[in-house]
């Protein structure tokens, strides 16, 4: 066999094969296929089912015999490829293959690669049950069939009314893009979106007619109409059936060969399935451009890939519409370009768990609150556990830059990481709005933030005190980070602090559910505008009765404001107490009464409050659980 690499032509071809008894083992069989094909350097698209094969290919020319033969003495094949396979009368150059096809407006071969895959049918037909494919009609020779064509319209022309009665029906079985740009003089296309919708079609368009009516059907290769002539023959009980040997594309090569100097009557482009999307027969342009209007026999797909919609468009709207079939896909398409042109940046870490990943692929904070973490561990290390990490003090920056008017109450500043979170998160809300003045009690953005421990009062108002004056860049984190060389000062009163346009107040309180209750209902008149977030970082066994201070009026929170309760999933000990045991993991968490306390009391606030019709609560699986409880 002569050596594949070395052809300088490929040919294009395909075929079919309903053998009997079908493709025992379509999976062993597609395997096997792309073994013995291998040696050919082929390339295509060959679907595999229980029901037959179905191909379309690119073959190096100077193996085409060669591969016909092996076809032959494969027995699914061999006999059963009706008509044999069909050659396109043409073979490309290797210069003219490269650029045959289509792909996102750019030239490309029609196959780069040989894909044999496994489907239910090769024709996907719609039909509930499977017809024999061996008793579909008579098979009618090209040139035969253009002779019927030729005689079919010289008795048009006649205007004779017994021989225009007595010319035959010819379907064009092919989908409405297909005869768009192409068919046969005289044909009926079916007009459908898809193979499916034919046998409707077919019987309302038959539904008066004899069942001795001469009828001629005819599609791209010939697969299609072995299923009509099937279905026509023995569903529709029709007795005069025929359908073209072959398809078009056997007309195209048996004209091109044996009679070129016959005017073929298929008039236009034949569509066909694979890169090349068409091939031209004639240069009659029958076809409307999508996008002008204007004549065209040119068939693409839109390549805006979510689109991909087949249309028929002229050579100048394709270029200047990029191959896409209007201005909104040919945007997505420019966007595209330009997208994927940015190389994505390769990795140089290695993440061994899920929540270092989300830290690595989340915006970066400043190091400004990277010093708040080491002052924590350095100051109350024993609380280091309790303050947020990263991805949910991202989180709360952005819940904050979302709102209304950055108006945010924290119950709980411990450190006052949260709290800056809030302060830089309200700023940004500012900015949206184009808020100019600075936030107080009253209005404008503004944090409020409630702690009765006096220590952490004092870590929480120096960060804070250094994010007003420094900021949360490298000057910022300097002066944090030196807080570990000094004594932290004893916090005056009032506590309050300015970033950028938003104020700042740190509140010592003895009890903060008492304070905010009385906030709700006018007892405690601090002269404090509704928040458009409370942040409940307190007490676990009173989280139900911090959310109903909320509810109860709209002097704490707006009405459509949140809700975030930190420790919804206490340790993962909820899903113990839901399940009514403890497993020996939840036994070693402490082993103590306060855990199961804990854990329980999470558990029923979990329980009643998404049961409570005045809100809606999403809990995130994030740290130890993070409720967003939305205020209807």
């Amino acid at each position: 066999m002569p050596n594949p690499k070395e052809t300088e032509t490929m040919t294009m071809l395909s075929f079919y094969s309903f053998p009997p008894g079908g493709v025992q083992d379509p999976e062993e069989f597609a395997m096997f296929l792309r073994k013995i094909w291998k040696p050919f350097d082929a390339l295509g698209r060959v679907y595999v089912a229980k029901e037959g094969i179905n191909a379309q290919m690119s073959i190096p020319t100077n193996v085409i015999q060669n591969f016909r033969d092996c076809c032959l003495g494969i027995p699914e094949l061999g006999q059963y490829m009706e008509n044999g396979i069909n050659i396109d009368p043409i073979p490309l150059s290797m210069e003219e293959f490269a650029i045959a096809g289509n792909n996102k407006g750019r030239p490309c071969p029609p196959f780069r690669n040989l894909h044999v895959r496994v489907r239910q049918q090769i024709v996907a037909d719609g039909l509930d049950h499977e017809l024999d494919w061996d008793s579909a009609g008579y098979d009618m020779p090209p040139l035969e069939w253009h002779q019927k064509l030729k005689e079919a319209k010289e008795a048009r022309e006649s205007n004779d009314e017994e021989k225009m009665n007595s010319t035959p029906l010819i379907f064009d079985c092919r989908n409405n893009y297909e005869t768009t740009v192409g068919i046969f003089e005289g044909a009926v296309p079916l007009d459908t979106e898809n193979f499916r919708e034919s046998w409707d079609v077919l019987k309302d368009k038959l539904k008066d007619k004899p069942k001795n009516t001469p009828i001629m059907t005819y599609c791209t290769g010939g697969i299609r109409c072995v299923k009509v002539g099937a279905y026509l023959t023995q569903e529709l009980g029709f007795t005069n059936v025929s359908r073209l040997a072959g398809g078009v594309i056997a007309y195209d090569r048996t004209l091109s060969n044996r009679a070129p100097e016959e005017e073929p009557l298929f008039k236009g482009t034949n569509y066909v399935f694979d890169g090349r999307v068409g091939r031209q027969i004639t240069a009659d342009a029958l076809g409307q451009c999508i996008t002008c209007g204007g004549k065209t026999n040119l068939i693409s797909n839109c390549q805006n890939t979510n689109c991909h919609k087949r249309m028929v468009q002229c050579d100048k709207c394709r270029d200047f519409y990029r191959g896409a079939c209007s201005e909104i896909c040919k945007n997505r398409v420019l966007n595209s370009e330009v997208l994927f042109q940015r190389e994505a940046p390769k990795s140089a870490k290695t993440y061994e768990s899920l929540d270092d990943y989300v830290e690595g692929y989340s915006s970066s904070l400043s190091p400004f609150y990277g010093e708040i973490k080491k002052n924590t561990a350095h100051l109350m290390s024993t609380g280091l556990h309790m303050i947020s990490d990263s991805a949910q003090g991202r989180l709360l920056y952005n819940l904050a830059s979302m709102t209304r008017e950055g108006r945010i109450l924290e119950i709980g500043s411990f450190t006052g990481y949260a709290t800056c979170c809030f302060v830089e998160g309200a700023s940004a809300a500012a900015d949206a709005i184009g808020y100019t003045q600075v936030g107080t009690r009253e209005s404008g953005p503004y944090v409020m933030s409630l702690e009765r421990d006096s220590r952490a009062i004092d870590i929480a108002a120096s960060h804070v005190n250094i994010m007003s004056t420094f900021g949360i860049g490298d000057e910022g984190a300097k002066m944090a980070s030196s807080l570990r060389e000094r004594d932290i000062p004893e916090s005056g009163t009032p506590l309050r602090f300015q970033y950028n346009n938003v104020g700042c107040e740190i509140v010592k309180v003895s009890d903060a559910l008492a304070y905010v209750e009385a906030m709700a209902k006018g007892i405690n008149d601090v002269g404090t505008k509704a928040f458009d977030v409370v942040f409940i970082d307190a007490d676990k066994t009173r989280f139900l009765e911090y959310v109903e201070a909320c509810l109860i009026s709209d002097k704490v929170l707006k009405k459509g404001g949140i809700m975030i309760v930190d420790n919804t999933l206490w340790k993962g000990l909820v899903l113990d107490i839901n399940n009514g045991r403890m497993s020996n993991d939840a036994l070693d968490e402490k082993k103590s009464r306060r855990a199961r306390k804990l854990a329980s009391a999470v558990h029923y606030f979990n329980s009643m409050i998404a049961k409570d019709t005045r809100v809606e609560v999403t809990i995130l699986n994030m740290r130890d659980g993070l409720s967003i409880i939305r205020k209807k």
